[in-house]
């Protein structure tokens, strides 16, 4: 994991370029997850003041989400917790470089961070291979969550609310006597107009709004046309499978930094399918002994996981960890396992998405409307940087250039 795997420059946002004129147009973003902030954020910084960031959950970060495992004061990241990068701090500092708005502390940014290169275990054989090769960086005692909130959601809270599923978008209104040229309808009734919109929400929920046995409990957006067919067929082709974490408070620490249930072979033939469980808390200086469990993919966690209640789901975990480490898991199990099933949750339906198509992804963050006043921006847009949340923010920076570009046309 090398300095690569995240980008190292981000679009640049120039602070108040635009026209008095379109300063009063009103944009609305859809998600407020790393992308819509990070596009709120950018459309700030660049005079933008009619900005409005429509969240369906009652908090902030979309697949970013910390929990407390524990009675004590530890968090943990139960969603994105990575960084994927050997330098962290340099990707962290490029995500917010020149995003600063008036009156802000240059201080905001600092966190500490731990290098992370666990100990590879597959079953119980060490694999030296993996130890060497695997290295990146994690939050000492921060989480990628409470870094979002701290640096993007604090300068744009005033814009955010919460609670407020979209459950329509029309676009292509004819825009007569100063009509604007979308519609949002909201699932209370309530209609929104902008100018522009950013829909940031995950692929999971762009593929329900396509799906063809639309109901009400399997599909919670519609788009109003319908998509074009390009855009579906690229929805349809890009993989965002499911996904969970369970987090154990154990007794005792039985066992190593990190072990696979995969064998080495099959994890470097398909990486994108995985059940891993390892130590939460490494380097994290804790007494806690939190051990946490993941599963990823249509096999390691469609399939084993799907359509369990969170209980059997804790139960289905458990078994593998008694399986890993001869049934060590029951013996030192405290209290219930603390579950993170983001195929159910209602407005994620994933973890994120999977190697595809750059034409594909290219056709995903393409804007759509009669004046293209429909942009999409997430990570699942992203070429390059897809699955990262520094893709997400990248893809959310992108975004408000070109709902800057639109205005000013």
């Amino acid at each position: 994991m090398q300095h690569h795997f995240c980008p190292k420059s981000f679009p640049s946002t120039p602070k108040d370029i635009i026209s008095d004129e379109s300063r009063r147009k009103q944009i609305l973003i859809v998600g407020a997850g790393a992308s819509g902030l990070f596009a709120a954020l950018s459309l700030k910084r660049m005079g933008v003041v009619n900005v409005t960031v429509l969240e369906a959950s009652n908090d902030i970060g979309g697949r970013l989400k910390a929990v407390r495992p524990t009675s004590s004061d530890l968090t943990l990241d139960v969603g994105a917790e990575w960084i994927h990068s050997t330098d962290g701090s340099r990707v962290l500092n490029s995500m917010m470089e020149g995003l600063a708005l008036d009156g802000d502390n240059d201080e905001s940014n600092k966190v500490e961070l731990i290098t992370y290169q666990p100990k590879w275990y597959f079953g119980k054989r060490r694999s030296k291979l993996m130890t060497t090769i695997y290295k990146e960086t994690k939050f000492k005692s921060a989480t990628w969550y409470s870094w979002l909130k701290d640096n993007v959601y604090e300068k744009v809270k005033d814009n955010v609310e919460l609670n407020s599923p979209v459950s329509e978008i029309r676009y292509n209104n004819k825009q007569e006597g100063g009509e604007k040229a979308v519609e949002v309808v909201l699932a209370n009734g309530e209609i929104r107009t902008a100018d522009v919109l950013i829909c940031t929400v995950p692929l999971g929920i762009l593929k329900q709004s396509i799906a063809k046995d639309r109901t009400s409990a399997s599909a919670s957006l519609q788009f109003n046309p319908a998509l074009p067919i390009k855009l579906q067929e690229a929805i349809h082709a890009i993989d965002m499978p499911p996904g969970l974490r369970v987090l154990f408070q154990m007794k005792e620490k039985f066992y190593p930094d990190l072990t696979s249930a995969n064998s080495l072979f099959t994890l470097l033939c398909n990486p994108n399918e995985m059940t891993l469980a390892y130590d939460a808390t490494l380097g994290k200086d804790r007494e806690e002994n939190i051990l946490a469990v993941v599963a990823i993919g249509n096999e390691h966690a469609g399939k084993r996981f799907g359509g369990m209640s969170q209980k059997k789901v804790g139960k289905e975990a458990l078994r593998i960890v008694d399986d890993l480490f001869d049934g060590q898991g029951t013996v030192n199990l405290i209290g219930e396992p603390l579950v993170q099933d983001w195929s159910e949750e209602p407005f994620i339906r994933g973890t994120y998405t999977f190697p595809g198509s750059n034409r594909h992804r290219r056709t995903l963050g393409q804007s759509i409307g009669e004046s293209g006043q429909v942009i999409f921006a997430g990570e699942h847009t992203s070429m390059k940087y897809y699955s990262l949340v520094p893709g997400a923010a990248y893809e959310g920076r992108r975004a408000a250039l070109d709902a800057v570009g639109m205005m000013a046309d």
